[in-house]
């Protein structure tokens, strides 16, 4: 296929359009929540366990970020301290402390920090749930404890004992209970944890409690239990898949091959793991990941999204995009640094995990709080102009007037990343809102002035398995929708709750760029990989190849202006993509920037929906040799063939 036009991008289509500059990309290096000092009172290891959540139905409060984290201090009873943070993880601020109101011995371990999605008893959605050990300092006894918060963190209520265990020593025969972990399903709140109080049968196995009211609870059950009485399962995780399925991720301590390798189970009902076939992660590197996992998943990545699991051996994230296939698992590299059980959480974006630590539990130094983001799935260019179709209808979201409408003609929306980690989606200036600010089903949308902050005014904007897109506001946590079904044209769009429906569904198609000069940039084709330095060489001369993810700063790209094009300048290295044909070979690589050189200089060319980037010196363009889909495969130049390998899509993250 012949390219139709040629446009070489040199305009700040975000300027052009109103929009502001897009938020910080999203990967980033460690950012500390809390920082321990001796001064105050901490010792080693100061903090760990850390934990941290998005709200997503607290109305105005959505998006805000909070933790939690273990405390080993030189004094006092030890309690989990609460952090928030308003601006997707910049800033943190501490807004209380979970204390121990039962026995007075001290939060001491384990803290697992919850959002109800749903009304439990007399509890709202919203409701924040602490969970966690606690246990007196000569460690005779475990009891897990819940607490709740209705003020979104600023004060804390006991709701429950939930288990009761012996001393807080792992070797047998002791009894102790650990590692809460919570989930509401089908009406009820799921608190998994591992249990040694079955100690002459099973040293320690995964049992899980259910209430329907947050101070009730249900018979023990087990989940995980192996028959040889040596074994231990422990530190259990759980998260939805799609198809009606649950992922379990624990440390199988005690395993048949030694130490302690993360193992899964995949059920249909996540009260019932018992009989559940166990895999271990055994990722395509040949390395076993060992101990404190933590699992989630995201619906972005491709037909069956994609499982991230954290591990307490390695800094390195296992991924698996093919359902949970045991075959299938994949090492990918994190930002974060390592630490003893690692949390994981989905940011509003769907292809971004946030992994945040506390440090070593071995540690002979004060460990940080930190986190760091890393990028999982491709997503949308912040910054970029898009149409949206409708799944159902066929139409496009448009403007009659100040309403928000589906027409035969497409509009143009520009989608800008905010401080929260949301969009703003925007045409000719203008922001699509909620009208009223309302949180109801039906509320119909409008576009207004923009009011920097408003959480009406901002959307989750995440990549469903089918490739559309899914629109959920900041504020009322409900889907953009093609109200009522309708095929009509002019036909009102309205916010409604999750049906999975059709109506529910968007695609994005992107009609221009964002600034290429603002930002950092993936470059992925057709094959699904992307460009990339390998192994961040920062040696002039080093070979441009492709890689199946794009995670680390060698991964990402800055273009900057030059006469008539851009250099394309590697994040890492700080050296210019260069096509060294006809003086040396076809080889594309990284060297010194050279302000006279053509050879550095670049234009994305339009072919269609697609882009190939175009040499200006030799007028060849990006290629992989022979077109390969595998993993280092070589970037070269080359004559224009119209292959996957030739056509990119350059985002800013």
């Amino acid at each position: 296929m012949a390219r139709s036009f040629k446009v070489v991008l040199l305009v700040v289509v975000a300027a052009l359009l109103g929009v502001s500059p897009a938020a910080t990309a999203r990967t980033s290096g460690p950012t500390t929540i809390f920082k321990p000092a001796a001064a105050a009172g901490y010792v080693n290891p100061g903090v760990m366990y850390a934990r941290s959540i998005t709200l997503h139905h607290n109305g105005e409060a959505n998006g805000t970020l909070v933790s939690t984290f273990e405390v080993y201090r030189n004094a006092g009873a030890p309690v989990f301290p609460v952090y928030r943070s308003s601006d997707a993880g910049k800033n943190w601020t501490s807004v209380s402390q979970v204390t121990d109101t039962v026995n007075g011995y001290g939060m001491r371990w384990n803290p697992e920090i919850y959002e109800l999605p749903a009304q439990l008893g007399t509890l709202p959605a919203g409701t924040l749930l602490v969970s966690g050990l606690s246990v007196p300092s000569d460690m005779s006894s475990t009891e897990i404890l819940l607490y709740a918060s209705t003020d979104i963190g600023k004060t804390w209520k006991l709701l429950s004992s939930v288990a009761k265990g012996g001393p807080a020593k792992v070797q047998d025969p002791n009894t102790p209970v650990w590692e809460p972990v919570l989930l509401m399903h089908d009406g009820k709140l799921v608190v998994y944890y591992s249990d040694q109080r079955d100690n002459a049968k099973h040293s320690q196995k995964l049992v899980h409690q259910v209430t329907t009211n947050g101070r009730t609870w249900g018979p023990v059950v087990d989940d995980v239990a192996y028959p040889a009485q040596s074994a231990r399962p422990g530190m259990a995780t759980v998260a939805q898949l799609p198809g009606g399925r649950w992922i379990m991720t624990y440390e199988y301590c005690g395993a048949p091959q030694g130490s302690c390798p993360v193992y899964y189970r995949i059920a249909t009902d996540p009260e019932k793991f018992l009989q559940a076939d166990d895999h271990q992660i055994i990722l395509d590197d040949g390395s076993k990941p060992c101990c404190q996992p933590f699992v989630v998943w995201t619906p972005a990545g491709g037909p069956q999204g994609t499982i991230v699991v954290s591990d307490g051996g390695q800094t390195a994230l296992a991924v698996n995009t093919a359902g949970g296939d045991p075959t299938q698992w994949r090492s990918q590299a994190s930002n974060a640094p390592g630490g003893y059980s690692r949390g994981l959480m989905v940011m509003p974006d769907g292809n971004t995990v946030m992994s945040v630590t506390g440090g070593y539990h071995d540690s002979n130094y004060l460990n940080t709080v930190e986190f760091a983001l890393d990028h999982v799935a491709p997503g949308i260019s912040t910054g970029a102009t898009y149409t949206l179709t409708n799944d159902h209808s066929g139409l496009n979201l448009g403007v009659d007037r100040t309403s928000a409408v589906q027409q035969s003609g497409a509009a143009a929306w520009v989608l800008d990343r905010r401080p929260s980690g949301y969009f703003t989606v925007a045409n000719a200036g203008r922001v699509l809102s909620v009208v009223g600010g309302s949180t109801v089903d039906g509320a119909r949308l409008e576009v207004r002035t923009p009011s920097p902050g408003s959480a009406t005014q901002e959307w989750a904007v995440a990549q469903q398995t089918d490739g559309t897109f899914e629109l959920v506001n900041r504020k009322s946590g409900k889907l953009l929708e093609d109200f009522a079904w309708s095929a009509s044209p002019g036909a009102p769009m309205a916010q409604w709750s999750d049906t999975d429906g059709r109506n529910q569904r968007w695609t994005l198609h992107q009609t221009a760029p964002p600034d290429l000069t603002d930002g950092d940039f993936t470059i992925q084709n057709q094959l699904g990989r992307y460009l990339e330095i390998s192994a961040g060489s920062t040696a002039p001369g080093t070979q441009a190849d492709q890689w199946w993810y794009a995670n680390q700063p060698w991964h990402l790209w800055h273009f900057v202006a030059a006469g008539g094009g851009y250099r394309i300048v590697n994040a890492k290295s700080g050296l210019a993509l260069t096509d060294t044909h006809p003086a040396g070979s076809e080889a594309i690589t990284q060297t010194a920037v050279d302000t006279g050189n053509p050879q550095q200089v670049w234009t994305l060319v339009s072919s269609g929906d697609r882009t190939l980037i175009e040499n200006v010196g030799s007028g060849r363009f990006v290629t992989i040799t022979n077109g390969s889909p595998s993993n280092l495969a070589k970037a070269v130049s080359w004559t224009e063939l119209d292959t996957p390998d030739q056509f990119w899509t350059v985002r800013r993250l």
